[in-house]
C-alpha cells in the first residue's frame, strides 16, 4: 500500500476512535487494532499519542475549510441576492457547522477533542489548532467582505462572532441542551439581526 493511503487509513482510525470515545480512547494500541496493523507501523507514522492527534488535527482542519469552502461556493453558484449580500452564504456556513446528522455529529465530536488537546496539552496541536481557526476566519471574512455593506475590519469582526455562534450552537445541541429545530431557529435570528444591523 502507498504510503500515502497508509498514513491515510492510520488517522482515519484515530478519528475513528476520536469520534467514538474522545481523547481517553486513542492509545497507539487501540490505534492499531483500529486500523488493523501492527503496533510497530503506528509508530512508524507517530512516534507517540500527541504526535498522531496532531495529524489527525491537521488533517481534520483541512478537511473542514474545504467542506464550508465548498458548500460556500455552492451557494455562490446558485445564484446572489441583487443587493450583493453575502448573508446566504454566512448562512451556508452556519448550516455546514450545525451537527445535524451522525457524519456531522462525529466531525463535531473529533473536533471538540482535539480542541481540548490545544488547551490541556500546549504545543504543536495548538498551533495546528490556532492555524486551522485562522484560516477559517480569514475564508469567512472573505466571504463577508464580497458584500459592499461590509469593510475589512468589520469582516473579520463579524466571522469570529459567526464562528464562536457556530461552535457554541453546535456543542449545546450536542448536549442534548437544544433541540435541532431550536439551533435552526437560534441560526435564523442571528443573520435576521445581522440582515438589520447591515441595512441601518
Amino acid at each position: 500500500m502507498p504510503e500515502t493511503e497508509r498514513r491515510a487509513q492510520i488517522l482515519d482510525a484515530v478519528e475513528r476512535l476520536l469520534g467514538r470515545g474522545g481523547l481517553e480512547a486513542v492509545t497507539m494500541r487501540e490505534v492499531a487494532a483500529e486500523a488493523g496493523v501492527s503496533l510497530r507501523l503506528v509508530q512508524y507514522y507517530g512516534r507517540s499519542k500527541d504526535e498522531l492527534l496532531t495529524a489527525a488535527l491537521e488533517r481534520l482542519a483541512d478537511k473542514s475549510v474545504r467542506r464550508w469552502h465548498a458548500r460556500s461556493e455552492e451557494h455562490a453558484r446558485n445564484g446572489r441576492p441583487e443587493d450583493g449580500s453575502a448573508l446566504p452564504r454566512v448562512r451556508a456556513f452556519l448550516d455546514e457547522a450545525l451537527p445535524t446528522d451522525e457524519a456531522s455529529r462525529s466531525f463535531h465530536r473529533v473536533g471538540v477533542s482535539l480542541e481540548l488537546l490545544t488547551i490541556t496539552r500546549p504545543g504543536a496541536a495548538a498551533e495546528a489548532y490556532r492555524a486551522h481557526l485562522g484560516a477559517l476566519a480569514d475564508h469567512l471574512a472573505g466571504i463577508l467582505r464580497t458584500d459592499p455593506r461590509i469593510g475589512a475590519a468589520d469582516a473579520h469582526r463579524l466571522a469570529s462572532e459567526t464562528m464562536a455562534l457556530a461552535h457554541g450552537v453546535g456543542s449545546l445541541l450536542m448536549a442534548g441542551q437544544m433541540t435541532q429545530s431550536a439551533a435552526e431557529a437560534l441560526l435564523d435570528g442571528y443573520v435576521d439581526r445581522l440582515a438589520a444591523r447591515l441595512s441601518t
